[in-house]
């Protein structure tokens, strides 16, 4: 036999109060005393009574719901973004509804469809495509991650030129010379690409750039980056360090030095970008920009929470500052 669910009305008799006082509760409107409140929830809790959010919600012109969504979540950077996200979120009364695109538009937009029709107060997206702002009638706020082109969303990302050009000088300070730049990215305008090309002008360095062929997944796949780095190494000139433009790559290159037999950093000198927590297990562990991921967290929070009460989202990219953690991969300066 099926136990009924109790309602609102039943912890109301049980408290010896109205319902719309067990409302007001529930809500935390109007002044309560203290004994009030506490014999709602006793009677909360002895009937086992959970609120409905979907009739709360609807009350409240709010449903408490914020959807991200990222290409992937196996990658650290964004794994470690989503629980800052999360977690910063929780702490305003918020609950998350995670979407893994897996890179893919098409998956991109069914969870779009999915957000909107749970209504959701807001959207955070780290996705590559453009289907977040090809989106016909979007009517939930959004905020980007990382993803400055494209679109007209305001977007928080770390000072990735200002930093990669600090990285890059650091690198040379440290002896190396011929430099090889290995990125993921297809675009040359990219920031990353910027301040390295920079930093190696300014010291008059010819910049080399080398671009492996896209992985099958988000982890970098060797027979994609060794063959790449091994002309690279065999090359009348070889690379004195490989500067990453992520960690994973970085991780790919320390792979390769150890199954050629190189000695990281005598041999070669290897940075990453991105600083995940998952980084410091690299061996040797990993000379790196470390991103500001409470900070934007934080950032893209705070723009959510004011388009929700009403406020106009900023424009532009807010760039955050972030740092370098020079470690074993490295060389002293």
């Amino acid at each position: 036999m099926t136990v009924p669910q109790p309602k609102l009305a039943d912890v109301a008799a049980a408290a010896g109060v109205s319902p719309t006082t067990v409302s007001r509760v529930l809500n935390d409107r109007g002044y309560l005393s203290q004994k009030t409140k506490d014999a709602v929830h006793a009677a909360m809790a002895e009937l086992g009574y959970r609120p409905n959010a979907i009739a709360r919600s609807l009350q409240q012109r709010s449903s408490r719901l914020v959807g991200i969504i990222f290409p992937t979540v196996a990658h650290p950077f964004y794994g470690q973004m989503a629980e800052a996200l999360e977690t910063r979120l929780a702490g305003a009364g918020y609950k998350v509804l995670l979407c893994d695109s897996a890179g893919r538009p098409d998956r991109e937009r069914r969870h779009l469809d999915m957000l909107l029709a749970n209504q959701v107060d807001g959207i955070i997206t780290g996705a590559h495509s453009q289907v977040v702002g090809d989106y016909p009638g979007l009517r939930a706020p959004v905020v980007t991650i990382d993803r400055p082109k494209g679109h007209d969303f305001p977007d928080i990302s770390c000072d990735n030129r200002t930093v990669m050009r600090e990285l890059t000088r650091g690198v040379i300070a440290r002896g190396a010379r011929r430099i090889l730049h290995l990125t993921s990215s297809r675009d040359p305008q990219a920031p990353r690409l910027l301040g390295h090309a920079e930093a190696m002008a300014e010291a008059r360095l010819e910049p080399a750039v080398l671009r492996p062929e896209p992985s099958r997944g988000w982890w970098p796949d060797p027979e994609q980056i060794d063959p790449v780095l091994d002309r690279a190494w065999e090359a009348a000139a070889a690379p004195e360090a490989v500067m990453c433009s992520n960690d994973l790559l970085a991780a790919a290159v320390l792979s390769w030095a150890r199954r050629r037999g190189l000695r990281v950093p005598r041999d070669l000198q290897v940075t990453g970008f991105d600083g995940s927590a998952a980084s410091r297990i690299f061996y040797p562990e990993l000379s790196t920009v470390v991103q500001p991921y409470g900070a934007m967290a934080r950032e893209a929070v705070a723009a959510i929470l004011a388009a929700v009460d009403g406020e106009p989202l900023p424009a532009g990219t807010r760039e955050l500052p972030a740092t370098i953690d020079w470690r074993e991969t490295t060389r002293p300066a």
